[in-house]
């Protein structure tokens, strides 16, 4: 009995795989791409397109955004504009329809937001607000960048079998590379795919592995839908829209969602408030423009607006990423109730118009456009920067507002027009401009509603001078050396040789670092105010400590939870370090040596809350400051080298932490300290400089008494002079030793 019951539900689940039972309301893939192309026909060159636009020129441009990655499936953008086949100095907004593929009331608002546009007179409650837009910013829409997941939604056919599932969620990526599409109909349990919006690098590592078990609350379960794929941007879906997003530098965005389980339906989500503790530094301009969107988007049961809320969620997510990494303040819509694909077209579309307000509050946002019901707050400083000696504008300057900083904050650069700008709440604001080869400017701006502040920054030049520097190693050394200058902005590299070099560099504060092959890397401040010139010894290194951490032996834990596994030291064996004070010590005490140079090198990767964490590295436990900080995020095998400038009778490794949002801490793969030969008792060749060392006396002896003199000499004359030069009585006591007299 049990397995007839097994085969009527294989015939009906059969059956019912090979109709499309959404309502055709809802686009398919090829229909979006059908429409899209017919508007491209009709408008793309169309320079006069409406009577409601007059003057317009082309509105609607239609571009390739990127393809889908396992069946390399196109999907696109359209930029919707006055001028739209050309690339202007104004505020671009950003409309994603669909990421998930069952989500797919964010296709039809999208679709809707582009047919709006292009109609004004079939919408003209619409036309005044849409003309402005036009007129003063860019307005992108990509009505889906999951083009695999939403024809799995839909339906099709594939070698003969018809392939649908309703409420699958992900791309199509073979996870487990058996090269067939592994999906169970229904919710969950789907073996192939990727969640898209897990793929974003900014925390990316707290998103699930392939096969994860969805611990929700309920009986609501969801295994395996959360997959965060390989790599950051493993897929290609999300490689063509970080790129994207970063070429366009948007102002402003809209994610459209839906929530399968109800628990967050009808939201508008935005950066954040982590462990309701941390806000996202721009939270006092993201809120309220948050809480507007959310008003203005009434619930499906008329019961009031959307609810906003500021996210506390790290895993990978668009919008976090497009505001930390990109500055663009993105919203994620959660649209229409648990009903998420619902077949009542009178719902559909009243969910479609419901939403546009919102659409239309940020779009208004962006321009500071003030009148009507959408109207919104101007609030934001725009301007141009510029050489104050040529005028020409400086693309890729730092713009930063002081108040509204963090440092998980990618930097703000000014876009190909020198054009930045920063959304505002009402108040005083400082804005600091910096660029290569330029004096940093400080200023501030008073915010107002009612217009956007034109502040415009004219930088002054820095000079530019001409660093002489000798570099001086071991004669027989035949390698290159590399030079490091570390601005404030930027690290210019060279590969340079011994002897004389000149190097161009603007008037800044550097710090230098010189290294080499089995050299011993030398560090310098250079302040550098005119043409200068600058003579570096290198000499080789000598291992002091080689640490391995096949073992702790050599280390005591003073406090916290330090382990050694897989031939590594880390901060915890919990994938997250706890907060607190946590330190290593090594147990051997140094004993350093007044005369040299030493260098701590550490092979590690480091992952700490911005701001509020730090690893440090001290030389004595009883300073009260540590004398390195390992800060931010790392988390790839990297290579640090500090340099000792003091003598040095212990060595700690340790971290601090508050008591909210934790990360990976530390990894330590090897350790070593080096010191800097004594070169004045090593064989070489005589000095420039014409001042004999121990080295240039043995060589001379060993050519005047034809001695074959060995290479481990490493001893000096007891009468050796303080002042590093050779006397008779030196050279004398070097030939008796060496004789044997």
């Amino acid at each position: 009995m049990r397995n007839i019951y097994l085969i009527i539900c294989l015939i009906i689940a059969n059956s019912l795989m090979g109709q499309n039972r959404l309502n055709d309301r809802y686009h398919t893939y090829d229909e979006i791409r059908d429409s899209l192309f017919a508007w491209d026909e009709q408008f793309g060159n169309n320079s006069n397109p409406s009577d409601q636009y007059p003057g317009s020129g082309i509105i609607y441009h239609l571009e390739q955004i990127g393809t889908s990655t396992h069946d390399g499936l196109p999907f696109w953008g359209v930029r919707l504009s006055y001028n739209a086949d050309i690339k202007e100095d104004e505020p671009r907004t950003l409309f994603l329809g669909q990421c998930h593929a069952e989500e797919i009331l964010g296709v039809e608002i999208t679709m809707d937001i582009i047919s709006k546009f292009l109609h004004p007179e079939d919408n003209p409650d619409w036309a005044y607000n849409m003309g402005a837009l036009l007129y003063f910013s860019e307005i992108w829409v990509v009505p889906t960048h999951n083009p695999e997941g939403l024809r799995v939604v839909h339906g099709y056919e594939e070698n003969g079998n018809w392939l649908q599932d309703e409420s699958y969620r992900k791309n199509k990526r073979d996870v487990d590379f058996d090269g067939v599409f592994d999906f169970l109909v229904g919710i969950g349990n789907d073996s192939d795919g990727v969640d898209l919006n897990r793929n974003y690098d900014f925390n990316w590592n707290f998103g699930d592995g392939p096969y994860e078990y969805d611990n929700g609350s309920g009986s609501y379960q969801s295994h395996f839908d959360y997959y965060k794929g390989e790599a950051p941007f493993s897929e290609l879906e999300m490689q063509a829209i970080r790129d994207f997003a970063f070429r366009e530098d948007f102002l402003l965005s809209i994610a459209y969602h839906s929530s399968r389980s109800g628990s967050v339906s009808e939201k508008v989500i935005y950066s954040w408030f982590w462990e309701d503790a941390k806000p996202a530094p721009d939270l006092e301009v993201i809120n309220p423009i948050g809480i507007e969107i959310a008003e203005k988007i009434i619930r499906e049961d008329g019961g009031g607006g959307y609810l906003p809320v500021a996210h506390g969620s790290r895993k990978g997510n668009a919008h976090d990423w497009f505001y930390s990494q990109v500055g663009t303040i993105q919203f994620l819509i959660e649209v229409g109730t648990q009903n998420m694909q619902p077949d009542d077209i009178e719902l559909i579309e009243n969910t479609i118009d419901r939403n546009l307000n919102g659409a239309f509050f940020m779009m208004n946002r962006a321009i500071g456009f003030i009148n009507g019901a959408l109207g919104a707050p101007a609030n934001q400083v725009t301007g141009i920067v510029t050489n104050s000696n040529s005028g020409a504008i400086i693309e890729n300057a730092q713009v930063r507002i002081l108040e509204l900083d963090g440092g998980m904050l990618k930097p703000r650069l000014t876009d190909e027009f020198g054009r930045y700008r920063r959304l505002l709440s009402n108040g005083t604001f400082t804005i600091e401009v910096k660029a290569e080869g330029y004096n940093p400017h400080l200023e501030t701006v008073t915010s107002s509603s009612g217009f956007i502040s034109e502040k415009n920054f004219s930088l002054i030049p820095k000079s530019l001078f001409n660093l002489n520097l000798h570099l001086n190693s071991p004669s027989e050394y035949e390698d290159e050396i590399n030079v490091e200058f570390i601005s404030d902005l930027n690290t210019y590299s060279f590969i340079l040789t011994s002897g004389n070099n000149t190097i161009p560099l603007f008037s800044d504060n550097y710090e230098v670092k010189f290294s080499g092959q089995e050299l011993f890397s030398r560090f310098i401040s250079l302040e550098l105010e005119e043409n200068t010139t600058i003579q570096v010894n290198m000499k080789y290194s000598n291992m002091v400590i080689d640490e391995s951490f096949d073992n702790l032996q050599n280390w005591t834990v003073l406090s916290g939870s330090w382990v050694n596994e897989s031939a590594k030291l880390k901060s915890q064996s919990d994938y997250l370090y706890d907060f607190g004070h946590s330190i290593i010590k090594y147990n051997t005490e140094l004993n350093i040596s007044e005369n040299l140079d030493y260098n701590l090198i550490i092979d590690l990767k480091n992952e700490f809350e911005w701001d509020h964490d730090f690893g440090f590295i001290d030389f004595d436990s009883t300073n009260n400051t540590p004398e390195y900080l390992i800060k931010n995020h790392h988390w790839e095998t990297h290579q640090i080298e500090i340099p000792i400038f003091q003598d040095m009778n212990q060595l700690l490794i340790g971290f601090s932490a508050d008591s909210t949002v934790q990360y990976r801490g530390v990894e330590i793969n090897h350790l070593k300290l080096v010191s800097e030969q004594n070169q004045s008792c090593d064989v070489g060749d005589i000095n420039q400089d014409d001042v004999f060392d121990i080295r240039d006396v043995l060589f001379i002896i060993n050519h005047i008494i034809e001695y074959q003199l060995l290479s481990d000499y490493q001893h000096c004359p007891a009468d050796w002079n303080a002042d590093n030069q050779i006397d008779i009585y030196d050279i004398i006591a070097i030939r008796n030793e060496l004789l044997g007299n």
